[in-house]
């Protein structure tokens, strides 16, 4: 998170100005909220069906509850991940009177390149895993970390698409973004001269 933290940094053409504590401390909350919120995702897809089927065994819910769930887990997890896409780019980068957007372009397509990614990565394991043959234990860590590096690849990506539309809207005479380099809006710099 904190090279995340940095790239983004970059992205917005701003120098990093919290205290070295404040920066990690950030790193490691957003680090514990994406773990919590990709676990949870990962938890609803792969073990949700399970859950749900014994929950309507046991309360005697029926089938259209089981079906109702397995459409609605997919949105569920959709949100989960724009969730974690918009934490990122609301606390990572260090700018100034930022307004809580919930779904912003970039978050839609980093959520969009990390699921083509991670399907992508899935498919060529299927077809060509010879990581185990060739490295043995270590190619569970290999694969991890090639994954993670998809991942980071996806997140600033999103971040550089919606740096550069709020520089765009700032260019344009928007009061509410802000300008390359510059870390409050522009109608908060005119307010404070």
């Amino acid at each position: 998170m904190g090279a995340i933290t940095e790239a983004l940094n970059v992205a917005y053409d701003v120098k990093e100005s919290r205290p070295w504590w404040k920066t990690r401390l950030q790193a490691i909350g957003l680090t514990v909220a994406l773990s919590v919120l990709i676990i949870g995702a990962l938890l609803l897809v792969l073990s949700g069906g399970k859950i749900v089927e014994g929950l309507a065994a046991g309360f005697d819910f029926g089938s259209a509850f089981v079906i109702t769930w397995k459409i609605a887990q997919w949105p569920i997890v959709l949100a989960f991940m724009l969730l974690a896409f918009a934490l990122i780019y609301y606390f990572a980068p260090d700018l100034r009177e930022q307004k809580w957007t919930w779904i912003t372009p970039g978050a839609v397509v980093g959520v969009v390149l990390w699921l083509l990614a991670s399907f992508g990565f899935r498919t060529y394991l299927h077809f060509f895993d010879s990581y185990s043959a060739t490295y043995g234990s270590l190619g569970a860590v290999i694969i991890l970390m090639l994954w993670l590096y998809l991942t980071g690849v996806a997140v600033l990506v999103g971040g550089e698409l919606n740096a550069e539309l709020e520089h765009m809207a700032a260019s344009m005479g928007a009061a509410d973004a802000k300008a390359k380099g510059e870390k409050q809006p522009l109608k908060a710099r005119a307010a404070s001269n």
